[in-house]
């Protein structure tokens, strides 16, 4: 088959979801190897990928596109590791949202080393994910669709536009979505949301900012406490400003909508803190991905958390500098509540000088 001639006969292949399917895939990556052109299916619209490090690819895609010369394309890649390679690292904000809504559908413009941009996205969608498993390199995947044409959603519009111009369309069935991807630019500790998607902007914005996370068992007590006390010093720090910085809690073994414990209120009242409106939250992978520091009360609920989330490793320490457990007062006496309490506040002067922006 002509892969490169003006006027080619485009190979069509359906998926259909069984065993069959690898040999076609294979094919395609093949296809894209050789710098051919290859529509698929992703979990937003249909994309048309091109071999990213073939400059004889990129100029055919952009011929195919009718899109201006010298304009970037974003790369699909296979993992948040050669995410981190194609852009030459990735800084807080873009590794941050990179955790919370990779895979899925996010392309992230960053700048490189070099003052260059580069919009990256890790996609869903097993076809995609299974292409870029074969082909071991990233393909830069613009819309399936003439430049400024609708986004096709389905592998006939991309028939009905681009027959015999490009290698292979591989018809996966409608995509899921059907809107292209929210792109968002993280530059410095500011993010710039670019092309609106299916994820808010203001949900964006909001996670952008530097994250606290404090946690403890059951979330009516030691953690509510820590947040409430931090909270305080931030506003005082920040006197009439929005905070610059979110602050959360959440427990191990807790279910949610509950309230803080009375005691607690009662000990957080006397220094002028209300936690009287707290209620409690389950501690969930989200809530882990989105948080910059973890604090934890005991080395037993770090420990519970690496056990399942690893990769926090960098971001989750004690509350307490000695290494020393903050126990659980549930029960005990007004007093105790007081100076689990004090032995909280004291922990929060290091961790307020640690943590950047406030």
């Amino acid at each position: 088959m002509e892969i490169f001639a003006s006027s080619m006969r485009t190979e069509y292949l359906t998926l259909d979801g069984d065993s069959g399917d690898a040999a076609k895939i294979e094919h395609a990556s093949k296809l894209l190897q050789a710098g051919g052109l290859v529509a698929f299916p992703t979990e937003t619209v249909y994309g048309l990928g091109a071999d990213a490090r073939n400059p004889e690819a990129l100029a055919r895609l952009t011929k195919v596109k009718g899109r201006r010369e010298g304009k970037p394309y974003s790369l699909l890649v296979p993992s948040l590791k050669a995410a981190e390679e194609a852009a030459g690292g990735l800084n807080r904000i873009a590794r941050k949202l990179a955790r919370v809504y990779w895979p899925g559908p996010l392309t992230i413009v960053t700048e490189r080393k070099d003052g260059t941009t580069i919009g990256l996205r890790l996609s869903e969608h097993p076809v995609v994910r299974s292409l870029l498993a074969h082909c071991a390199f990233p393909l830069a995947t613009p819309s399936a669709n003439r430049a400024g044409g609708p986004e096709p959603i389905s592998a006939r519009q991309v028939r009905e536009t681009l027959q015999g111009e490009i290698s292979l369309i591989l018809d996966g069935g409608p995509a899921w979505q059907g809107r292209p991807s929210t792109v968002v630019k993280c530059a410095g500790d500011a993010v710039e949301v670019q092309r609106e998607g299916s994820i808010p902007s203001a949900e964006l914005v909001e996670l952008a900012s530097p994250t606290v996370l404090f946690v403890c068992t059951g979330n009516t007590c030691r953690s509510p406490m820590a947040a409430g006390i931090f909270t305080a010093v931030v506003s005082e720090v920040h006197k009439g400003e929005a905070l610059p910085i979110r602050v959360l809690s959440a427990g191990i073994s807790t279910q949610d909508g509950e309230r803080a414990d009375k005691l607690a209120i009662e000990a957080m009242r006397e220094i002028g803190i209300d936690i009287s409106r707290h209620r409690t939250r389950s501690l969930t992978f989200q809530l882990l991905d989105s948080a910059d520091y973890i604090f934890t009360m005991t080395r037993e609920h770090r420990d519970c958390i690496l056990g399942i989330m690893p990769s926090c490793e960098d971001r989750i320490q004690l509350l307490s500098r000695r290494n020393e457990n903050i126990a659980d007062p549930i029960s005990s006496s007004l007093e105790h509540y007081r100076l689990t309490r004090d032995k909280i506040a004291g922990c929060l002067k290091d961790v307020v000088r640690s943590v950047g922006g406030v």
